[in-house]
């Protein structure tokens, strides 16, 4: 009977686990509320696996354009640091959408990447952002390094809270992405570091959008830009490499 009744323990303890998660997984996906603000603590773990912004309908339309820009520093044939123009990596993906009529359309990657990002970097304290933002160049702070720092700069050293792993689970994304387009642009280059930047401008105001195109660009509010501190490039797989090398060669 011992056996019977371990059995039923572990179902039971099975069951309220999942039911503790998919209630998570609920109020992730609801539209934004006061009930899911509130929770927002505890689901931050679904955040880069499952998430819904809900900006295609009101009361949260997509109400800005977004760019994701990448910028590698690079040792030349001689060994000198260098870096490169920044790459505008959101208008390499735009082109999918531009110019191809029929067929695979897509919404950009980095749009939703950089949403996402954006929202945990919020969450950072003062202390913190200036930690992200001033990583040096040459030698960029190891990753475990970066992750302490920000946890000694956190309000609460003691641990590492769910907001600041799923910033870094944001960064290290981005940074990927970044390290996978300095590879298929700088194949025969010992690669340093990466930055990327995001630029954010809102779009017209709703009143003013019966103007002239002259007076529809005045009135949008100015565009705003945050650039990280370098970090250490994280490269995917050999296959992920080429997708990605494959990609910007068509279209940018």
């Amino acid at each position: 009977m011992a056996w019977l009744s371990g059995r039923v323990a572990f179902l039971t303890v099975l069951s309220g686990l999942v039911a503790v998660h998919l209630t998570a997984v609920t109020f992730a996906a609801v539209p934004p509320n006061r009930y899911s603000n509130a929770v927002a603590p505890s689901t931050g773990y679904l955040g880069a696996y499952f998430a819904q912004n809900w900006r295609l309908f009101a009361p949260n339309p997509v109400a800005q354009d977004r760019v994701v820009q990448f910028q590698v520093s690079y040792r030349d044939d001689a060994g000198t640091l260098a870096q490169t123009e920044w790459i505008d990596w959101t208008d390499v993906e735009l082109d999918l959408v531009r110019h191809r009529i029929v067929g695979g359309r897509a919404g950009y990657t980095t749009n939703k990447m950089t949403s996402s990002l954006g929202s945990r970097y919020r969450t950072l304290t003062d202390a913190q952002r200036r930690v992200a933002d001033e990583a040096p160049e040459d030698p960029p702070p190891a990753w475990e390094d970066l992750a302490s720092q920000l946890i000694e700069s956190g309000t609460d050293p003691s641990r590492e809270s769910v907001a600041l792993s799923a910033y870094l689970r944001y960064e290290r994304a981005v940074v990927r992405l970044g390290s996978d387009i300095a590879a298929a642009r700088l194949p025969d280059r010992e690669i340093v570091a990466i930055r990327y930047a995001i630029e954010t401008q809102a779009v017209t105001p709703y009143a003013q959008r019966g103007g002239t195109k002259a007076e529809r660009e005045a009135a949008r509010p100015d565009p705003t830009q945050r650039a990280s501190g370098w970090r250490a490039p994280l490269t995917g797989s050999a296959a992920e490499r080429a997708v990605v090398g494959d990609f910007d060669s068509r279209h940018r």
